[in-house]
C-alpha cells in the first residue's frame, strides 16, 4: 500500500487569546492537555486547568489584574473557543446550557 500523507489536514495553527493590551496568550489545544484540563475542571482546580490551557504567565497576570470569577469565565470561554474551533459566541452558548 502507498504512503497515505495526511500532513496537509494535520496543520497547527496558532490559537491565541488577548486579555488586554500586550496580554496575549497562546492556547495550548493538543489533545493531552485538553484530556488533563477536563480532568481539573471535574475537581475544581480551575487555575491549574487556565495554566495548562494559556501558561503560568496568566496567572499572575490575572491576579495583578484583580480579575472576578466572571472575568475568568470569560478567559476560560475564550480558551475553549480557540481549542474547538468555533466563535467565542458559540462557545459562550455551550457554556449557557450546561
Amino acid at each position: 500500500m502507498a504512503n497515505l500523507d495526511i500532513s496537509s489536514k494535520l496543520g497547527h495553527e496558532k490559537q491565541e487569546i488577548t486579555i488586554a493590551p500586550g496580554k496575549t496568550y497562546e492556547v495550548d489545544c493538543s489533545a493531552i492537555t485538553m484530556l488533563k484540563t477536563e480532568d481539573y475542571f471535574k475537581k475544581g482546580e480551575v487555575l491549574k486547568a487556565i495554566e495548562m490551557l494559556l501558561g503560568k504567565k496568566i496567572l499572575k497576570d490575572i491576579e495583578e489584574m484583580k480579575m472576578t470569577i466572571k472575568e475568568m469565565k470569560i478567559i476560560i470561554i475564550a480558551a475553549a473557543a480557540q481549542v474547538n474551533e468555533v466563535s467565542y459566541e458559540e462557545m459562550e452558548k455551550r457554556f449557557q446550557h450546561e
